[in-house]
């Protein structure tokens, strides 16, 4: 059975300019809880290549979908709130703002780069797929770790910290989500007890299904498949209280109880029971 993934790459050529982590996770099942914390005098950038993450900073929500950027500042507390950290892939960098030379810059130009760092208004937005690119070719580098390797991969982070930056200030945070998938998603919603199939879905709105499949994927971060089950799990979660297993299985059209505690374990990171009483105690 196919794994979690998850690497972190601590004590590289670009610590000493800088850069004490590059990171990646790709999550086939839901991960713990991000507990609260900070991460001293580093900046943190994390870019989520697909599927869905929460963050929380103090009393705010935020919900990445693919191809959203996060950023926090340095000594800025932030966590995954209640909820597991969900499947999907990210990648993420640190940034030391202590450091005299980022990236082999000089300190003048230093100073510039980590001075718009600090004027972010925003914490999430989305960026281009070819701004995503440097971000990851340079942690792929970072990787190899030859010396040619670290010059190219210190030249696309710098590139990366850039576009960066002018994606943030120009509040380029846009719709990218096509009239086609707004349809589906909201059939899908409307109809999220039944069993749905993703050939009728994909031909109300004119798709054939491979094509169907890319472009859902490629708007939301999540196949139609993932976004179905999550909807169910969550609009399934208000009747834990009342009624059994058994009668929440059926009535979103799962082939049996144990389908559908299997699927809610996965997706929340907790059984059916769990979360009842996760659900009983905070009511308390």
């Amino acid at each position: 059975m196919a794994e979690n993934k998850r690497k972190l790459m601590t004590g590289t050529e670009l610590s000493d300019c800088g850069i004490p982590l590059l990171a990646m996770y790709s999550n086939l099942s839901t991960e713990s809880v991000l507990a609260n914390h900070d991460h001293g005098n580093y900046f943190e950038i994390c870019y989520l290549k697909r599927g869905m993450q929460k963050y929380c900073i103090e009393n705010r929500e935020y919900i990445l979908h693919g191809g959203d950027v996060f950023i926090t500042l340095p000594n800025e507390k932030h966590s995954s709130g209640n909820d597991p950290q969900s499947r999907g892939c990210l990648y993420w960098m640190q940034i030391d703002s202590s450091c005299k030379n980022l990236l082999g810059l000089d300190p003048v130009s230093t100073d510039a780069l980590l001075k718009s760092l600090y004027s972010v208004k925003k914490r999430k937005f989305q960026i281009r797929d070819d701004t995503a690119a440097k971000l990851i070719n340079a942690y792929c580098l970072t990787e190899k770790n030859g010396p040619l390797d670290i010059i190219a991969a210190k030249a696309l982070l710098t590139v990366f910290l850039y576009e960066l930056r002018i994606s943030e200030s120009k509040d380029e945070e846009k719709n990218v989500v096509s009239n086609p998938i707004l349809t589906a998603k909201q059939y899908i919603d409307d109809n999220i007890k039944e069993q749905l199939s993703l050939s009728k879905i994909a031909d109300r709105v004119g798709f054939s299904l491979s094509h169907f499949k890319y472009k859902f994927t490629k708007e939301t971060g999540m196949t139609p498949g993932e976004y179905i089950m999550q909807k169910k799990i969550y609009d399934s979660v208000s009747l834990l209280l009342e009624h059994s297993l058994t009668y929440i299985a059926y009535e979103y059209s799962f082939s049996s109880p144990q389908h559908y505690s299997k699927n809610f374990k996965a997706v929340t990171g907790m059984t059916p029971k769990e979360y009842r009483n996760k659900i009983r105690t905070s009511g308390s």
